[in-house]
């Protein structure tokens, strides 16, 4: 925002130099960012925070350099009519008004103050020197005296007004509503606007004429030939402003204040103030009167300040007598209790919106005495040995071991678009979840939170087939979201792994392999194996839509503890995403893992006795699962087991249709002496008849 400085004083004079008033709005919370010389003068160029739309004006500003001068400077009287009209605006009466022109308002949610005045046998021209250098200076083209007038009323109180020529509205009739589904507007800047029915419309009685807050229609504009013109003041609700100023692509002047919160009582004192200038500028005075439709009118807030409460916070003396100075000065009217003067009442104006709580009184004490008066002391306080979370810890060793086995780290956004590989389905824990959509989204393409790793890793994977790179091995730690039945939101960290393509680069000394179920696995198996877990893999049968049904298994610990789920991805995702190679996926719980993951490395010594071979061969029906096999040896076999393998699979002549040979390798080991043959057949015997009972197998000889 551009500030004359030569305008600034027509409501408070100081003797400050631009450059040293800068500094102190600075200081106060309005950061100048630049102190500009320009052809009418010096004027400062301010950044205003979105929860300041009161200093939106050259008079917010004025407030804000009376308040923070005090006794250098000495507010004007125009500074005193326009602060005791805004504090204490008159109630005005339609009377003349009324004859020209008629009111109504269809959503006072969104309007909740529409004033209109009318100014008859007015002729448009040139408006005075003085003003058109002012509107030059703050930034804005002079058009003419009318159109002016409102734009220098905007600058001046921050109160946007709109002049419409009154003879191009049907009936002289003001309707504020939403649009009508297919109603069109054509914009002052020419350009034609479909309308929907979120959008808020000052119409007359038959079609818009102008986008409420935000710019009028070309129709009903102020053009060289206009005599009578209704002036329009009002309140509009800032979040409907800021929507359909979106919506339309329209950004201006007028939207920028009211998407802030523009105070309602200078909807009538903008009015008086335009039409005191018009008449001013060109002798015609307004029709007495004027309509003003406030259904609901806004309450003024009271906060109480304990001044104990702000020392405390500040961290210095405040003597009662000056913090009720600088309370008067920013116009909240202090009211101390008599038995107790450090606790003072507080009537907060309208336009004060941002105060809404005893803390931002103490910010405002804070910065009208400044915070120079804080004392400077070291911070004193007990600090403990700074050391990473268990979390973050975990995460370093999955890294150290996924590197080591290959895979490359990424790192993608917890935002992500909808997509078949985030849906409705169970979490780790086996509860229900559904995605998190977001309210507001951003974009399309940043609407949900993310369910799960596996989408952020297809979409990785995706973006690099997009362009020439098809063999990739990922993985990625992250934070994962979702709401249950009860619409409670949960946020748990996940481990995600990705593989698909070629295992390596080119090479003429050996053959491409490309990866595939078993060697992903020996991905998972090689992650838990080094975390001292020892994985059990059973079939998920298709329980989950992202997997092939029957290339896909969860993944359990030694207890039975579900850690997560792997496979390869379901063939029409990948087609979708138009994948050349098998892709493989898995997904775990990061505290599931580390809660099952051994801490202590334990060392043992070399083995002093011997091992005892045997390799056993297998008859048995194609629907058992190996690993049902490999659980019934191992609890058979008991700890003198040291290893089991599957080294042999065979399909053909002697073999019974719908069954296969399997051939496992076992060494057995006793850690405090020799076992004899006798004692290692005796075992594998009792291995054959528990595979035979449970699962019927049958020895091949």
């Amino acid at each position: 925002m551009r500030v004359p400085i030569e305008w600034l004083k027509d409501f408070v004079q100081f003797d400050l130099s631009a450059q040293a008033l800068a500094e102190q709005l600075t200081m106060v919370g309005l950061e100048v960012e630049e102190v500009l010389e320009t052809p009418q003068g010096e004027v400062l160029a301010l950044y205003i925070t979105p929860n300041r739309g009161d200093c939106l004006s050259i008079f917010g500003i004025a407030r804000e350099v009376y308040a923070m001068l005090g006794s250098d400077c000495e507010p004007t009287p125009l500074f005193l009519q326009l602060n005791e009209r805004i504090l204490n605006p008159p109630t005005p009466d339609p009377t003349e008004t009324a004859r020209y022109a008629q009111v109504e308002i269809r959503d006072p949610d969104l309007c909740p103050r529409y004033g209109a005045r009318v100014i008859r046998g007015v002729k448009i021209a040139p408006s005075p020197a003085k003003i058109q250098n002012r509107l030059l200076a703050a930034g804005m083209r002079p058009i003419s005296n009318l159109v002016d007038a409102t734009n220098y009323v905007m600058l001046e109180l921050g109160q946007p007004l709109h002049a419409f020529d009154l003879d191009t509205l049907k009936e002289a009739r003001i309707v504020v509503r939403r649009a009508y589904e297919g109603e069109h507007l054509q914009t002052l800047d020419e350009q034609e606007h479909r309308l929907t029915p979120e959008m808020l419309m000052i119409c007359d009685a038959e079609r818009p004429v102008a986008v409420a807050g935000v710019m009028g229609g070309a129709e009903t504009e102020i053009n060289p030939s206009t005599q009578n013109v209704l002036m329009e003041s009002a309140h509009f609700n800032p979040f409907s402003i800021r929507a359909t100023a979106r919506r339309l692509g329209l950004r201006t002047e007028s939207s920028y204040r009211f998407e802030r919160f523009v105070d309602p009582n200078l909807v009538i004192v903008a009015q008086y103030r335009v039409c005191e200038l018009i008449e001013e500028w060109t002798g015609v005075r307004a029709v007495e009167g004027m309509i003003d439709v406030y259904p609901h009118p806004y309450e003024v807030s009271a906060l109480n300040l304990r001044l104990d409460r702000a020392e405390q916070l500040l961290g210095f003396q405040i003597v009662p007598e000056e913090a009720y100075a600088v309370l008067e000065r920013l116009n909240l009217k202090p009211n101390p209790d008599a038995s107790n003067p450090r606790l003072v009442e507080t009537r907060v104006p309208l336009y004060r919106n941002d105060l809404v709580r005893e803390m931002d009184l103490v910010e405002e004490l804070g910065r009208i005495l400044g915070y120079e008066r804080i004392p400077e002391s070291p911070p004193a306080g007990h600090t403990t040995q700074g050391k990473d979370s268990p979390e973050g810890a975990f995460s370093e060793r999955l890294r150290t071991l996924l590197l080591s086995g290959g895979l490359q780290e990424v790192v993608s956004h917890t935002l992500e678009p909808e997509n078949p590989l985030q849906t409705a389905g169970e979490g780790i824990g086996e509860l229900m979840y559904q995605p998190v959509m977001l309210r507001n989204p951003m974009s399309d393409e940043l609407s949900h939170l993310r369910h799960s790793l596996l989408s952020s890793l297809v979409r990785t994977a995706d973006h690099n087939r997009r362009h020439g790179i098809r063999d990739l091995h990922l993985f990625e730690i992250g934070r994962v979201f979702a709401e249950d039945e009860q619409k409670r939101y949960h946020e748990w960290l996940h481990l995600g792994l990705l593989s698909t393509g070629q295992l390596h680069a080119p090479h003429w000394a050996q053959k491409p392999t490309e990866t595939d179920f078993y060697t992903f696995k020996g991905f998972v198996e090689h992650l838990l194996s080094g975390l001292g877990i020892e994985a059990r893999f059973f079939p998920a049968e298709g329980h989950d839509h992202r997997f092939h049904p029957g290339r896909s298994a969860y993944v359990h610990d030694a207890h039975h503890q579900r850690l997560g789920i792997m496979g390869e991805l379901y063939p029409e995702i990948a087609q979708q995403y138009e994948f050349r190679h098998r892709v493989y996926l898995a997904e775990f719980g990061l505290t599931t893992l580390m809660h099952s993951a051994l801490h202590t490395v334990h060392y043992r010594p070399l083995p002093a006795f011997p091992p005892v071979l045997r390799d056993i061969a297998l008859l048995v029906p194609q629907q058992v699962a190996v690993g049902a096999l490999v659980e019934t040896i191992r609890r058979i076999a008991g700890n003198r087991l040291e290893s089991l393998r599957l080294f042999d699979r065979y399909i053909g002549a002697n073999v019974p249709q719908g069954w296969h040979s399997l051939a496992f390798s076992l060494v057995f080991r006793d850690p405090e002496r020799t076992l004899t043959d006798e004692e290692v057949n005796a075992q594998v015997q009792a291995i054959f008849e528990a595979l035979e009972r449970e699962h019927g197998a049958q020895v091949r000889r």
